[in-house]
């Protein structure tokens, strides 16, 4: 058996290494081959089939990022998970959802030996300046007032190495296994999964109860931004400034030369400092 079949994504291998408590609440499991996106295949099923469903694919050919930006979503060696979850808080403990994912991710990534990574916000796991995973958080409201969300994540495990891959990516990225020490990097995507939905799962059903505040400490440990010199660019307009952490509806306050202090809440951000 290769080393690219022992490590193919397996729903029964996935539920066996969950938690009781996310087997118990994670309703359906979902792995394909290959689909367009993960995101788009829970967008597509009928509002009853979406809540607690997560669903893995091997390989998406319209993975997508914020602002509608390509994730390149190449077979073989990466992680491409969307959960479905159905929250009844209000719209503005939901703009922190992209926020609650990525300290998920963080904590996953902990327990597979990674250190060193953060999050840039709003949803950008970073290890130094590169990339190793991103989220994407749909949403729509019901008409029982509740909002169904989609929460996308694309992890670089063991990104394949091919003369495409630079070409097809535009930021700095790396992948997990090239920051892994030695000894871990023969890390199981299939463990990997079930650790982002033991985070994620338990999460969810708490952040549907209790809002952000149980995940703001640990949020304020993973920001890469607090106290750093950073330039951003909002509608065409570039700034620079010091960034403060984030406000009770999850945007991002900032010290910015020209104007002083504001929060944004969509704006592609870059670290300036060292």
């Amino acid at each position: 058996m290769g080393a690219a079949e022992a490590d193919s994504l397996s729903a029964e291998t996935i539920r066996q290494n969950l938690s009781r408590a996310a087997r118990e609440w994670l309703q359906r499991l979902t792995v394909l081959d290959e689909t367009d996106s993960t995101n788009a295949v829970l967008a597509r099923l009928p509002d009853t089939q979406r809540h607690a469903h997560a669903v893995l694919a091997d390989a998406q050919t319209a993975g997508r990022g914020r602002r509608e930006r390509r994730w390149h979503s190449p077979a073989g060696g990466n992680i491409y998970l969307s959960l479905g979850w159905r929250f009844g808080v209000g719209a503005r403990e939901m703009s922190n959802l992209p926020l609650l994912a990525a300290v998920c991710v963080c904590a996953a990534l902990d327990r597979a030996g990674l250190r060193g990574h953060g999050v840039k916000w709003p949803n950008d796991v970073l290890v130094g300046r590169a990339k190793l995973a991103g989220i994407l958080v749909e949403s729509q409201s019901s008409p029982d007032r509740s909002v169904l969300a989609v929460i996308g994540i694309g992890l670089n495990v063991r990104m394949p190495g091919t003369a495409a891959t630079p070409a097809a990516i535009d930021r700095p990225w790396t992948d997990l296994v090239t920051q892994l020490p030695v000894e871990r990097r023969d890390v199981s995507r299939n463990r990997l999964a079930a650790n982002l939905l033991d985070e994620l799962v338990p999460a969810c059903e708490r952040f549907a109860r209790e809002g952000f505040a149980p995940f703001r400490a640990d949020w304020a440990r993973r920001d890469l931004l607090a106290g750093r010199r950073i330039a951003l660019e909002d509608n065409g307009m570039a700034r620079c400034g010091t960034a403060l952490g984030i406000d009770d509806s999850g945007g991002l306050a900032v010290d910015l030369d020209d104007v002083g202090r504001q929060v944004l809440h969509a704006a592609d951000v870059s670290i300036l400092d060292a």
